[in-house]
């Protein structure tokens, strides 16, 4: 019986088409996983805007008319410049009933590169070292407009604008550049107090 086996071109042409079959499948593996972390690059920059911009608009939308611990005039309930803003708001959870205050003064700041919140319980004088707490909602942001419209939807770039006591803007323009994110924009109505509130 005669038996015949592989030539060495056969074997030769064997190996380069599962070579390049295999480089094949490699690049299509390695485009497969570039992009699956991509998207959970994206996923995560989505994720910690959502989260920054929630706590910023859950403080703005719980705002209340209570003068700040650091205004020693007691005539002003939020204070907003171009790269910050102060308030106090209300409806601070308190899971464990403990001994405190439902309010909470809250600040807002953008600077470095860093989206920062300070918080402390409203005392009716400035905080003392240590009372105030910080926390850093977004790296890597870009702060490019934060502007204070009042009642008859005129846009301000600081707050007080009119000056009323204890007074409210309507609303708040945020425009910032965050992570994956560029040119994300945000008008967040407030609890829609304005002018004299018992002063």
């Amino acid at each position: 019986m005669n038996q015949r086996g592989f030539t060495l071109l056969e074997v030769l042409i064997a190996m380069a088409l599962f070579s390049l079959l295999g480089l094949a499948c490699y690049q299509l593996l390695e485009r497969v996983l570039h992009s699956e972390r991509r998207i959970e690059q994206h996923e995560q920059q989505l994720r910690s805007l959502q989260r920054a911009l929630g706590i910023f608009e859950r403080d703005l939308t719980q705002a209340i008319v209570h003068p700040l611990d650091d205004d020693l005039s007691r005539r002003q309930a939020l204070i907003g410049r171009a790269d910050n803003l102060r308030l106090v708001r209300g409806g601070w959870s308190n899971p464990l009933d403990q001994a405190r205050s439902d309010v909470l003064q809250v600040s807002h700041r953008w600077e470095n590169g860093q989206w920062l919140r300070d918080y402390h319980s409203p005392t009716g004088q400035a905080p003392r070292p240590g009372e105030v707490r910080q926390q850093r909602l977004l790296d890597g942001v870009q702060l490019k407009h934060l502007r204070y419209i009042d009642a008859s939807g005129a846009a301000h770039s600081a707050w007080p604008a009119l000056g009323l006591p204890l007074s409210l803007p309507q609303a708040i323009e945020i425009e910032l550049d965050a992570p994956g994110y560029p040119d994300m924009r945000r008008v967040i109505l407030l609890p829609g107090f304005q002018g004299n509130a018992g002063a």
